[in-house]
């Protein structure tokens, strides 16, 4: 009979801990939201394939080169990554895209991604992406920054320089004061412009 008084009070000691714990509020400090599927999903906001104008530009010997860039540039939303978005550059070839993470609603920030050239003239050429950011507000224009290196090897010599791509413009087939207007530039798409980059700081 003591036996079982005894263990009866230790049950009901565990129980009140466990109700304890559960009692915290949300609000209470140290209180930290597990990530999970409870979490938005706001790559709806950024994901589209956009018309875009901006400038491409390195930097060779100390000078910067400017070149005017009229491209398309498309973002997905894997099903498998939830709070990753994937880059791809009109006719570049980059692979699964330049990985890039959710940081708001409307923001986000670009990782890393790799985007080779054709090989010509035994020379191979790779753009490398290493950082950069991106934006698309409501009811505004996408603003996409890319930071990286262009690289080129020709047999035992190689070079690089450091690339920018500043671009903005509106998902394909709207229309936005702020980028109808730059759409009058004569500018190359983004590949071109990476090709004619390379042969630039070729070894």
């Amino acid at each position: 009979m003591l036996r079982s008084r005894v263990l009866m009070a230790v049950a009901l000691l565990a129980l009140s801990a466990c109700g304890d714990s559960d009692s915290q509020s949300p609000e209470e400090p140290g209180h930290v939201e597990p990530p999970g599927d409870n979490q938005p999903d706001h790559r709806p906001n950024v994901a589209g394939t956009y018309d875009v104008t901006g400038t491409m530009s390195i930097v060779l010997n100390g000078q910067t080169d400017v070149s005017s860039i009229l491209d398309v540039v498309r973002i997905e939303a894997p099903a498998r990554n939830p709070g990753r978005v994937q880059i791809h550059l009109g006719g570049m070839d980059c692979g699964a895209g330049i990985r890039a993470t959710m940081t708001g609603e409307t923001t986000f920030s670009v990782n890393e991604g790799e985007c080779p050239l054709p090989p010509e003239a035994g020379c191979t050429s790779s753009f490398r992406i290493n950082g950069g950011s991106g934006t698309h507000p409501m009811n505004g224009a996408l603003q996409l920054g890319l930071r990286g290196q262009l690289e080129v090897r020709c047999g035992t010599q190689s070079a690089s320089a450091p690339v920018s791509i500043d671009v903005s413009g509106s998902r394909t087939g709207q229309a936005l004061p702020d980028t109808r207007a730059q759409v009058l530039i004569l500018g190359a798409d983004l590949a071109t412009t990476v090709r004619q980059f390379a042969d630039d700081i070729r070894p």
